[in-house]
Formats: C-alpha cells, sequence, structure tokens
C-alpha cells in the first residue's frame, strides 16, 4: 500500500512559509514568489503543498493529465523548480526550460529571477494552462 503525505488544500502564504522556514532566505523567498506568481497568472488553479516536502502540486483532478496537474513548485537546497508536467509540448522562445524528458523545468535561485522572468514565467504557465484544457 502506497503512503502519502499529509496536504494542504489552497495553503495561505504563512503556511507555505512555515513549511520552507529552514531553508535558505533565497530559497524561501523564490518559492513564496513562484507560488504567488502562479496564482496571480491563474487565480482560480486549484492548488496543494505536500507538508513533508514543501512541493505545490497545481490543478491536479482540474484540467486532467490523468489527474497528474499541470506544474509544481519545489523548494531544493540551491533552487526552486517550477516544473511544467508536459513542458516539452510548450513554445518555450525564451530558453527557460531545461530538462530532456516530458517535463521540463525552470530552477530561479533567487526571488529576483522570478522578477527578472515574469514575462516569460507567465506565458509558460499560460501555455500549460491551455494545453490542460485543450486535453480536457
Amino acid at each position: 500500500m502506497a503512503k502519502t503525505h499529509p496536504h494542504i488544500t489552497a495553503p495561505t502564504p504563512a503556511q507555505l512559509a512555515r513549511l520552507v522556514e529552514d531553508r535558505p532566505e533565497p530559497i524561501a523567498q523564490t518559492y513564496l514568489a513562484l507560488h504567488a506568481l502562479v496564482l496571480e497568472t491563474l487565480p482560480d488553479v486549484e492548488h496543494s503543498v505536500d507538508e513533508v516536502d514543501a512541493s505545490i502540486g497545481y490543478a491536479a483532478h482540474q484540467y486532467g493529465y490523468n489527474g497528474w496537474g499541470m506544474a509544481a513548485v519545489t523548494p531544493h537546497s540551491r533552487w526552486v523548480s517550477l516544473t511544467l508536467l508536459q513542458g516539452s509540448r510548450l513554445p518555450d522562445p525564451s530558453g527557460l526550460l531545461e530538462g530532456t524528458a516530458v517535463m521540463r523545468h525552470v530552477k530561479p535561485r533567487a526571488p529576483e529571477e522570478v522578477e527578472e522572468h515574469r514575462v516569460d514565467l507567465t506565458a509558460l504557465l499560460l501555455a500549460a494552462a491551455r494545453l490542460c484544457e485543450e486535453r480536457d
């Protein structure tokens, strides 16, 4: 039987901040900035956070992808990953997406990088949401 971690549905910024309070300040701030950008871009996106690894999943069971969702924001020790589950199918004129699998990610290391790439990150998120809606 698979074990699952506890999740918080639609966590508040304060709840998220508590989950990453032991991380380096730039990582915690980048994590919160990416989450805020996702919600600004897709205000109706369903989301929940894993209380163990602080990974925030977006649009699980909302848009399709067999329930997996559209994206995730996960803090690591030196960066925060914005993972786009169908990233290989998205236009990426900015070249921000990394990886060679279907899932691709952007790895900002500071909140300033989120702000610097705000327009391109927003475009990627909107394209990912459109792709999900088309598959639904």
